[in-house]
């Protein structure tokens, strides 16, 4: 996931960040300007581009693109209409497909990371490898988000953002019992989960945000385990070797115990980190920047510190997300969508989009605001350590069976081996596509 599609998505000076854009247009940095072969678009006739997205509407990050991204691009591009459609998380890839299928895909999408091989695999998105536009944003990427746009050799999309998680720890829940700072350790957070649980007041030492790869995987990584070899081949002797193992059986421990609150198992009664952290529900949990500006507009303001992942066997280990902007094979508009996908890489959107926590994967950009927004420095930090998930078309059902595998073991149903035994399997299914 990107991982901010599970609710929320920094809030900077205006002022800075319209300069520093100014200031990076002058200096020739990307401006997303260039023309990419024949547009549709002239004095007589307007398009409309269709452009989905899972934006969230729950802070500014979608109403930003709306009434400053898009408003922009439109003036600098007369004859050029962008229509804004936002789907749930849950709903959009499979929506791209079936209209893809049907010959009537969207111009442009907001690609999760973790979906664009599986697009580049099925054919219904563009390569944009030798496009005139890309050169310069390909030069200009961080290499870890540019590394999920590249399948077999080509690339297939344009980086848009970048992000990682980073411990959340409320300072109210850690005074009352009496814990001075957030653990550096697996060890310590252990520990400091089980004191920071007090039932008679509903609140959990740890949320965490469900079974899937996103979530589980900074506990998995940071204490030694692993998915798949680094080629993204192979998943057994990964999911189930004996680090992974001892990863999930700590969490489900966590779980018995009653450390961890119902955001890991899920369901209708669920309540999400987010949502319970700022009322003091879960004392420590791993979210994204986007939260920041989230808890900003609450009243009162939670007060809470952000801290890098504990350390393990592994290290500090948290989890590339973010999105990136494909364009559609066949689209109505691709010349004029190549465009909008190019611009959504300029300083000026870049930079609009990181006050909503959106950080960005262009190098220059995301130096400028961590500069104007301090606390994007723990998760730069962070993210020298984050490792992306598998870049494999098969990605997405192997998080699934993951997924599904670990409800089953949460639910007793099967032990912690037998249930990872047989994702590993399944893993190696899904990652040899059949």
């Amino acid at each position: 996931m990107s991982n901010k599609h599970v609710i929320g998505r920094k809030f900077a000076s205006r002022v800075p960040l319209f300069v520093a854009s100014l200031a990076l247009i002058g200096s020739g940095a990307i401006v997303g300007l260039s023309t990419n072969g024949a547009s549709a678009a002239t004095k007589h006739k307007t398009v409309t581009l269709q452009f989905w997205s899972t934006y969230n509407t729950a802070d500014k990050e979608a109403s930003t693109i709306a009434k400053v991204i898009i408003p922009r691009f439109e003036k600098l591009n007369p004859g050029i209409k962008v229509n804004s459609v936002i789907y749930p998380y849950s709903d959009l890839l499979n929506k791209f497909i079936t209209t893809s299928a049907a010959g009537n895909p969207p111009d442009v999408m907001r690609s999760d990371i973790a979906w664009v091989a599986q697009l580049a695999q099925e054919g219904i998105i563009e390569n944009v490898t030798k496009l005139k536009a890309f050169a310069p944003i390909r030069k200009e990427s961080l290499p870890g988000p540019l590394a999920t746009t590249e399948v077999s050799g080509k690339f297939y999309a344009f980086v848009d953002d970048t992000n990682t998680q980073a411990l959340y720890w409320n300072k109210t829940d850690f005074a009352a019992a009496g814990i001075s700072g957030p653990p550096t350790t697996i060890t310590q957070m252990l520990a400091d989960a089980a004191t920071l649980t007090v039932p008679s007041k509903q609140q959990y030492g740890l949320g965490v945000d469900g079974t899937d790869i996103w979530n589980t995987a900074p506990y998995v990584w940071s204490m030694g385990g692993s998915f798949t070899n680094s080629n993204y081949t192979q998943a057994t002797g990964h999911i189930d070797s004996a680090a992974t193992v001892t990863a999930v059986q700590t969490l489900v421990n966590l779980l018995k115990a009653g450390d961890i609150g119902s955001d890991f198992q899920g369901g209708a009664s669920a309540v999400s980190g987010e949502s319970g952290f700022p009322k003091g529900e879960y004392a420590m949990y791993i979210d994204g920047p986007w939260a920041v500006p989230t808890y900003s507009g609450l009243s009162p303001v939670p007060s809470y510190g952000i801290a890098p992942f504990p350390t393990g066997a592994g290290g500090s280990v948290s989890t590339v997300g973010g999105e990136d902007t494909v364009v559609a094979r066949d689209g109505h508009h691709v010349a004029d969508a190549e465009k909008f996908a190019e611009f959504l890489d300029s300083p000026f959107a870049q930079l609009a989009m990181a006050k909503q926590g959106d950080m960005s994967a262009i190098k220059t950009d995301s130096a400028l605001e961590v500069k104007a927004t301090p606390y994007y420095a723990v998760f730069a930090k962070q993210l020298l350590t984050a490792r992306i998930r598998a870049n494999s078309p098969g990605y997405s059902q192997m998080d699934t069976d993951w997924s599904n595998e670990l409800q089953q073991i949460l639910a007793g149903t099967v032990s912690v081996s037998a249930g990872l035994s047989t994702a590993a399997q399944e893993g190696n299914t899904a990652l040899a596509g059949s």
